[in-house]
């Protein structure tokens, strides 16, 4: 496809996303998100009470299981290639009903390792695959759009979910039921969502390279390799800012706790709204300078927790606030960004294995955030700040080295047909 053709189609993609089963895409990934949001925010809390162990046991417990799935993803990924995203996208979600319903019925450490080890599995199953299923329905020259949606969908659900169990869900073991009850019916609704979307595109198999015939290779990739860097990099500052901005906040600056709601909100609104227009402005930049650049974004966020203690009040308000506002634009354009690039740097037959080769990264960003929140701002509060934005250069600098993704996307096409 010519430069001249690109444009064209760029120009005329509308903002929203268009194409066959949009509608019960979009329901799916609204309710499976919505069950997360509705969980997520009283997720310890759930483990201890229904597991009876402790409160370290639950977290030992959380954190080891996470980090032993990642091993399977490759297995995930290779499944994900030989029968498309869909049939993985519904399989986590009844494996994630089996484990709340499990955790709901069987008290004890060991159910609670089982449910959890199966749990984390098809969390990250789900996120290898949704954004597969998403490009493989987008019609051409849409795939940002869908992607987009994703995004939308994910940040509309998370906020209502949590709200929702925010209202209605009691602290005591009864009301634990129903948070676990609620969920597994919100991820059995999810599967038979999934059901009502189409397949997508399907892939002819991966071509057998080499005398081993094995086809994907990702940790030799190394465009890919440094994507993933930079998005674990920028995935690990996101989840620590969501957890040490209010303990900041509150202990630190010494604000009221209504300040936490309000930075939030800002996130969550300019998230739900921007996404699909923001995406549509993106396409027209590389996708490497756009991570880069959203990555340095976060710097305002991080410039205003460190200057907002040597400032009058009303200042410190506005300035967390517009720090939020300006790092949660480069939150959008990361996602976006990062998004685009993971799912156009791999070989069309190999999406699924490249996709489950990047969770790994996001599991170990996972697992390393919140250790790096608590070990920090226990001795060092305003050290984690300037860590936090040597690892957004770190990731920018990564960002900058992959600037052709569409240009090697093209040629691995055009390979592809000869």
């Amino acid at each position: 496809m010519t430069s001249t053709t690109v444009k064209s189609v760029r120009g005329s993609a509308p903002v929203l996303p268009r194409g066959p089963g949009v509608v019960w895409f979009g329901l799916s990934e609204v309710v499976k998100a919505l069950g997360t949001g509705f969980f997520y925010p009283f997720s310890l809390l759930f483990f201890t009470e229904l597991s009876g162990e402790s409160l370290r046991s639950v977290g030992l417990v959380l954190t080891v299981t996470a980090l032993a799935v990642l091993p399977g993803l490759f297995a995930v990924g290779r499944l994900v290639d030989r029968v498309g995203p869909k049939p993985v996208l519904i399989a986590a979600a009844l494996v994630r009903v089996a484990c709340f319903v499990g955790i709901v019925s069987f008290r004890g450490l060991a159910p609670l390792v089982v449910c959890t080890l199966l749990l984390a599995l098809g969390n990250r199953a789900e996120q290898a695959s949704s954004p597969l299923l998403a490009i493989r329905l987008a019609p051409e020259g849409q795939s940002g759009q869908w992607l987009a949606l994703t995004r939308v969908a994910f940040n509309a659900g998370i906020g209502a979910g949590a709200l929702l169990a925010s209202l209605f869900i009691v602290d005591t073991a009864s009301g634990f039921v129903v948070l676990g009850v609620v969920t597994a019916a919100g991820f059995v609704l999810t599967a038979l969502l999934y059901l009502r979307v189409p397949p997508g595109r399907p892939t002819e198999p991966a071509r057998r390279r080499g005398l081993g015939g094995s086809q994907a290779a990702p940790w030799r990739d190394l465009p890919f390799l440094r994507t993933a860097g930079a998005n674990a990099l920028l995935l690990t500052s996101a989840l620590a800012v969501e957890s040490a901005l209010p303990v900041f906040v509150l202990r630190e600056l010494r604000m009221p706790s209504w300040i936490v709601g309000v930075l939030f909100a800002v996130n969550t609104v300019l998230l739900t709204l921007l996404q699909l227009p923001l995406s549509r402005v993106l396409e027209r930049f590389r996708p490497g300078l756009v991570l880069a650049v959203g990555g340095m974004s976060y710097a305002a966020l991080y410039a205003a927790a460190l200057l907002a203690g040597n400032v009058p009040r009303g200042a410190q308000i506005t300035l967390l606030v517009a720090g939020m506002a300006v790092y949660t634009l480069g939150e959008l354009s990361v996602s976006q960004a990062a998004m685009v690039m993971l799912t156009s740097l791999p070989p069309k037959q190999e999406q699924g294995a490249y996709l489950a080769f990047n969770q790994l990264f996001a599991g170990g960003a996972t697992a390393l955030a919140p250790l790096l929140v608590a070990t920090l701002l226990a001795s060092f509060p305003l050290t984690l700040w300037w860590v936090l934005a040597a690892g957004s250069v770190m990731a920018a600098l990564l960002a900058m080295t992959v600037l052709h993704t569409h240009e090697r996307a093209a040629a691995r096409s055009l390979e592809a047909e000869a």
